[in-house]
Order: C-alpha cells, then sequence, then structure tokens
C-alpha cells in the first residue's frame, strides 16, 4: 500500500501545475575512496561552475556539496550533492550536463569536455539517488553558507501510519522546531517526503533536516538538549508520535560548496 500511494502521489505531483514556492530536492550519495579524495574534490569543483551555468539557464534553483559525519570507509557515504528544484520533471530529467558544460567552458573542445566528464567519473562512486519534495519548513531568513551544519534523519513511516507521520511532524514538530528557530538555537528545520526510489524494501519514506550555523552552535543545542525541553503534556505527545516512525539513520552533513 505505501509503495502504490507514494507511487501515485509522484504521478500527481508531475501532472499538474506546481506551486512557485515548492521545492524539490535531488540527493546523491557518494562513497569516495580515501586515496581518492583530492580527484573527488577536483571532479566537484568542476562540476561546480558547470551548475552555476545550469542555475543561470534556469534549469536548477541550487546546488550544494556536503561532507558527511560519520563518513569512514565502512560507514557508508562520504560526500552529499543536493539540487535543488522548482518543477518535479526537472528534477526527475535532470538537465543536459554537457550543453551546460560548454556553455561553462566556451575554451574547451567538445572532445576535452567529454575526456574530463568521462575521468570524473572514476573519482566516486554514486550510491544513492533520492528525488524528494520539501512539505514542511520553519519561517526563517537563513541562508546556508560554507560551513552550515545539517543533521539529516532517515525516517520511516509505520506502514498505514504515513498521514498521521506527516500531520504528527507538522501540527506538533514544526512549531517546536519554531520556537528553536526564533530563540536562534536552531537555525533551520525542514521535512522532506521521499518520492522516488519507493517500496518495500525502501526503509526510508521522509526526511528531517536541522539547520546551524556552524559546529558550535549545533553543539551547544544538543549539548543542553534543549529538544526535549517542553511541558509534561507536549513529551506525552512526543512519546505518541515518535511510535509513527522508525529513525533508521543519521547523518551530519557539514556544507562545503554552494551555487545560489
Amino acid at each position: 500500500m505505501k509503495k502504490i500511494l507514494l507511487l501515485v502521489t509522484f504521478a500527481l505531483l508531475c501532472s499538474v501545475g506546481m506551486a512557485q514556492q515548492e521545492r524539490f530536492l535531488v540527493f546523491d550519495f557518494m562513497k569516495v575512496a580515501d586515496d581518492m579524495e583530492n580527484d573527488y574534490w577536483e571532479t566537484e569543483t568542476f562540476y561546480e561552475k558547470i551548475h552555476e551555468q545550469r542555475l543561470k539557464d534556469g534549469e536548477i534553483l541550487g546546488w550544494d556539496l556536503w561532507s558527511l559525519k560519520p563518513g569512514g570507509s565502512e560507514q557508508g557515504y562520504q560526500y552529499l550533492t543536493v539540487t535543488i528544484y522548482d518543477d518535479p520533471v526537472k528534477a526527475m530529467a535532470n538537465g543536459d550536463t554537457f550543453a551546460a558544460a560548454k556553455k561553462a567552458y566556451p575554451n574547451m573542445s567538445e572532445e576535452e569536455l567529454k575526456a574530463e566528464l568521462k575521468e570524473t567519473v572514476g573519482s566516486r562512486e554514486l550510491s544513492k539517488r533520492i528525488f524528494m519534495k520539501v512539505v514542511s519548513a520553519t519561517e526563517d531568513d537563513f541562508k546556508m553558507e560554507v560551513g552550515t551544519v545539517m543533521r539529516m534523519n532517515f525516517m520511516e513511516a509505520i506502514e498505514g501510519k504515513f498521514d498521521e507521520y506527516e500531520k504528527a511532524e507538522m501540527e506538533l514538530f514544526l512549531p517546536i522546531h519554531q520556537k528553536r528557530v526564533d530563540a536562534k538555537t536552531m537555525s533551520h528545520w525542514s521535512l522532506a517526503r521521499v518520492l522516488m526510489p519507493s517500496g518495500s524494501s525502501v526503509r526510508m519514506t521522509h526526511m528531517t533536516f536541522d539547520m546551524f550555523e556552524g559546529y558550535l552552535h549545533y553543539f551547544d543545542a544538543y549539548g543542553r538538549n534543549e529538544v526535549f525541553n517542553v511541558d509534561e503534556e507536549t513529551q506525552g505527545k512526543i512519546d505518541e508520535a515518535m511510535k509513527l516512525r522508525d529513525l533508521n539513520w543519521s547523518y551530519i552533513g557539514i556544507m562545503k560548496k554552494t551555487v545560489k
């Protein structure tokens, strides 16, 4: 049932006009061997200019590169790129990278560009790609810059509790996080629904993102455990809401590059 709901949701999103403020995200999780760190950095530096061209052309709204913690060779992924769109069709199509590359590097021949693009493949392994829609976020004017710290939480809504889980996030947790943002103990929070991939073997239906200005900001908030500084009644609601989902994994990311 969960698979059917997700596929229907995605089909509907692609068939109707989207509001201007809606955001769609493509997350690409990268595995980078220890001896390929320098080559991977050169790869993303090369692509950064291409993404700047894609932004100028109106193809994307932005692009970020994040270093993930933990990120050891046996702990999953080391890097993440996030591409931001205002339309699900653009997100799925993923654009014409070569056309953008020709504009970004006008002094390179087509043969040189093809060779450079081919060489970048060897610096990393694209292990997972996720398409998401942002469904809720705090009201703030936070602008993510290099050095921003993001806590990513991989959530799996319990079978049959999909709508209840989203309702809990938006009606219970969003106001709590808004208070944190207003108090400047967090910079931004958002909830995203996973559109693709989907299915019973995919242990993720949503992701939540906690944003902080840097490591000091992050550790100050969590060190004081202010996340759960709520009254007894609210704590009871939180305890019940947590039964609606499994928190399967969390990563800490620090932004290394951004195009906005």
